[in-house]
């Protein structure tokens, strides 16, 4: 079986940098590394959309996903067999 990688990864990481970013921004500003403190804001704002464009990525992307399996016949399949099967079961 293939193993296929984690789509989430780069978000998880992402999201990490980003909080520590934060976290170093709000403890230098009562410390002496206050130059840690001049990070701007659109830096930071800019950090928050990456976050959420990886997270789309993952949700729209998932590489782990599987859409069928050989000798399936698919989803439209599918779903005209349960339509057939609700209209004759109406029948009756």
């Amino acid at each position: 079986m293939e193993r296929r990688p984690d789509p989430w990864v780069p978000f998880r990481l992402w999201v990490a940098l980003t909080i520590a970013l934060f976290a170093l921004r709000a403890v230098s500003l009562g410390t002496p590394l206050i130059w840690l403190g001049q990070i701007p804001g659109w830096f930071l704002l800019v950090m928050v959309m990456v976050t959420i464009v990886l997270a789309a990525r993952a949700l729209l992307f998932p590489r782990r996903v599987v859409p069928w399996r050989d000798g399936e016949p698919g989803i439209w399949a599918e779903i005209h067999h349960d339509w057939r099967r609700l209209w004759n079961r109406r029948g009756r």
